[in-house]
């Protein structure tokens, strides 16, 4: 018997609980199989790929390719049934007012509010005609942990 398209598993639901509960912030397959195996219960990394793109397809999570990695990673996408969530915010965190920084140190993906920039992608578009993309934007440096290391290592 075929299932279909829409059937929710104990694992898919699993999953998308696990990225919701992250409060937004981004985790890699191996961190999520990482997870679910470290509380007893394993799931393969083919099916949590899997049940990933049918989360990003449906629109529950974002996928995230960053340039020289290998892997994505993924973070959660409120909807409005998410009870306390105010959509309209995350609607606009995901469009001109949210960017990437991206540690060279340690790999860690921070997302960057900032007023300042929040304007930025309307400037470039007004003044050149480009539409940047700002969730795919990324800003490469140390983050605060490599710095603080870095700052304790002897000279």
């Amino acid at each position: 018997m075929k299932r279909p398209t829409g059937y929710n598993t104990k694992q898919s639901q699993a999953i998308l609980d696990y990225i919701a509960s992250l409060g937004g912030s981004h985790v890699t397959v191996g961190q999520i199989a990482g997870h679910f195996e470290s509380i007893g219960f394993p799931i393969g990394l083919t099916t949590v790929y899997r049940h990933l793109d049918k989360l990003v397809r449906s629109g529950r999570a974002r996928r995230y390719i960053m340039e020289g990695v290998s892997g994505s990673c993924y973070q959660y996408e409120y909807a409005e049934e998410d009870i306390g969530v105010d959509v309209h915010a995350r609607a606009h965190e995901g469009s001109a007012g949210h960017f990437h920084l991206k540690c060279e140190d340690c790999g860690a993906l921070l997302h960057l509010q900032c007023e300042v920039l929040s304007g930025l992608p309307k400037r470039v578009y007004e003044e050149h005609s480009f539409r940047i993309d700002a969730s795919k934007t990324v800003f490469y440096g140390k983050c605060a942990d490599c710095l603080s290391r870095d700052a304790e290592r002897p000279p």
